[in-house]
């Protein structure tokens, strides 16, 4: 799974309101298929819409200095995400925390992290349902070079103690109680990588930056209608994995 942010974990003042995650799944037997689809989008892109052989398909810098007006950059924003969400052999995971109404202990890059830590390796359990404990397909996460010891030393912990909220029971008898859940099939630490080099890191942040339109859009998203058009672009291709809201977001808010 390559992941990639949107927003930023602080809870100071000036700090985003959200913070999301963006997770692009693609089975290793199908990853020189996947890069391929990628090239080959990004080489239609570029021809479509004037991209330049370094641009990068992150999501704020095309906003922000990509080719046409705004509502050209937007387009070009629409446009990637309906291919990533038609691309055969991969699956989108989207997870966002909403600052405001947490507790003020709450660590924001934790609860995000494990949470969609969980969900990937949610994913996993479900494909190795069947199969023995030794013959199940693992997993393991690239993700954008930005928080590489905090990442590698939550991932060491999770294995260890993922504590989980879950209900049981039925009607008057359900109840709420916490669990130990570690991660199970996600193997290693987190590799790193420069998303300039990486389409699929690029690919995973505009996935993010798509969640984060809807929470905080920008005034060129607004105008074009796209804070809603860009979540149903990506719709065929995410999993809902965890439960999650009605455009497939899983959303933290209020523990």
């Amino acid at each position: 799974m390559y992941v990639d942010e949107s927003g930023d974990a602080g809870r100071e003042p000036g700090s985003t309101p959200v913070f999301v995650l963006a997770g692009l799944i693609t089975p290793a037997n199908r990853w020189n298929e996947t890069e391929k689809r990628l090239i080959d989008m990004r080489r239609d892109l570029g021809a479509q819409y004037g991209l330049k052989p370094n641009d990068e398909l992150r999501g704020s810098a095309i906003l922000r200095s990509g080719p046409g007006n705004h509502a050209r950059r937007v387009a070009l924003i629409q446009s990637t995400l309906e291919r990533l969400g038609k691309m055969p052999h991969m699956k989108i995971l989207l997870t966002v925390v909403r600052k405001a109404k947490l507790p003020p202990e709450t660590d924001v890059f934790r609860a995000g992290w494990s949470a969609h830590l969980g969900r990937f390796d949610g994913y996993l359990n479900a494909l190795n349902r069947g199969r023995a404990p030794e013959t199940g397909i693992p997993g393991f996460i690239v993700s954008d070079d930005t928080h590489g010891g905090q990442l590698d030393k939550l991932v060491r912990g999770l294995r260890r103690e993922r504590p989980v909220r879950v209900t049981k029971g039925w009607w008057l008898w359900r109840k709420s109680e916490i669990e130990n859940r570690p991660l199970k099939y996600v193997i290693e630490q987190p590799q790193r990588r420069d998303s300039k080099s990486s389409l699929l890191i690029q690919a995973a942040d505009l996935c993010a930056y798509a969640v984060y339109q809807r929470e905080k859009p920008h005034g060129a998203v607004l105008e074009q209608k796209a804070n809603e058009s860009f979540l149903k672009a990506l719709g065929p291709n995410i999993d809902r994995i965890g439960g999650t809201d009605s455009d497939g977001v899983f959303v933290i808010e209020n523990s």
